[in-house]
């Protein structure tokens, strides 16, 4: 049960969801903030070059190095949907990137995730690793959904927010080819 109560509306932008998550749902104490976040999350969804099953391994990478049980459940379909493997999100979820899980991009993105929520930077060696496996933009984009993910899971923690599993109502908005 959430800490504190949803508001009785929620703000006009979650109307724009395919259904109204309760992340948006408690978000919209701050009205102002809503339609942003909303905005931001659909460009990390639809506009992100990176490959779906990549992307949806780092948001699952968040999931499991903030504890958020939301995220996990909400994203797992969309990663199994991508053709991510349960081996690859029993690892994840032990918090794991170099097994033979993983590829090298995978892992080296993976790592990328899990350092940014432990540590709230990247280590050299990461960083030199993640450029030789996507382009700078693919890095940026992996920094930014770890990082909108990250705000999302402290909302969600921080207040309880009811789980809604719900993810398999936004495969359609996710970008098309898995790979």
């Amino acid at each position: 049960m959430a800490r504190i109560p949803y508001p009785e509306r929620p703000a006009d932008a979650v109307a724009r969801l395919p259904v109204p998550l309760n992340a948006f749902r408690m978000l919209s104490h701050a009205p102002p903030l809503t339609g942003p976040a909303i905005d931001l999350g659909l460009a990390v969804l639809r506009e992100s070059t990176l490959p779906v099953r990549l992307r949806e391994l780092v948001v699952l990478a968040v999931a499991s190095g903030t504890r958020c049980t939301y995220l996990s459940v909400q994203h797992t379909p969309i990663a199994l949907n991508a053709g991510a493997t349960p081996e690859q999100l029993a690892a994840i979820a032990e918090q794991r990137a170099d097994g033979p899980e993983l590829d090298a991009t995978e892992s080296a993105a993976v790592t990328a995730a899990f350092e940014q929520v432990s540590r709230h930077t990247l280590s050299d060696h990461t960083l030199t690793t993640l450029r030789t496996r996507v382009p700078d933009r693919q890095i940026i984009e992996i920094m930014t959904t770890t990082g909108y993910y990250t705000m999302l899971a402290g909302l969600m923690n921080g207040l309880a927010v009811d789980i809604d599993p719900s993810g398999e109502h936004f495969l359609g908005l996710v970008g098309g080819d898995p790979d």
